[in-house]
């Protein structure tokens, strides 16, 4: 019975690749090659890539109050509140060490406060360090004060992710973490 299919192909057991696949590879790169300067700038992307993931830690998220209210089929706003009381959403995030509180309350039309605390496992403010929000147009920032406490203003509505960089003493960066993307 016949298949249809050439069952003459050599297929690179290394890498999985039919010989016609590699041998078009082999064609293009001798006809119209990658100038060595799109390489680099390739491989050096990648390298940061790789770089940035290995040195920051995670944020795991460990609760978020629009989820428990889509769970519960209630409103976001707080219990007892009126009906058109602000909504805030809050949520929790542990790093090693450490635990995140945040609140995102609208301020205006597409934008929100970013406002929460960084403690440490034992309930102690951490130490100095920066809680950034990446979103789409760029990021915002927000110093962690002597009571662990930040706010971070301006955040536009959208996808957002956000990382906590904490510092010793000296000014030196000795954590990063951060979180994956939501949308606020």
């Amino acid at each position: 019975m016949s298949t249809g299919i050439d069952e003459s192909t050599e297929i690179d057991e290394s890498t999985g690749i039919p010989e016609e696949l590699r041998s078009l590879g082999r064609l293009f790169r001798r006809t119209d090659p990658t100038p060595d300067r799109a390489i680099s700038a390739a491989y050096g992307a990648a390298r940061r890539l790789v770089r940035e993931r290995d040195s920051v830690g995670v944020l795991e998220p460990l609760g978020d109050s629009a989820v428990r209210c889509r769970a519960l089929g209630e409103s976001p706003g707080a219990v007892g509140e009126s009906p058109g009381a602000v909504e805030v959403r809050t949520l929790s995030f542990a790093a090693p060490g450490r635990l995140v509180e945040l609140e995102l309350r609208p301020t205006r039309q597409g934008q929100f406060l970013a406002r929460g605390i960084v403690l440490s496992r034992a309930g102690q403010p951490s130490p100095s360090g920066a809680v950034i929000v990446r979103h789409g147009q760029g990021e915002c920032r927000g110093e962690l004060d002597l009571c662990g406490g930040f706010a971070v203003p301006d955040v536009p509505a959208g996808p957002i992710c956000l990382r906590l960089h904490t510092r010793r003493a000296d000014g030196l960066v000795t954590h990063r973490t951060g979180s994956d993307w939501f949308v606020c």
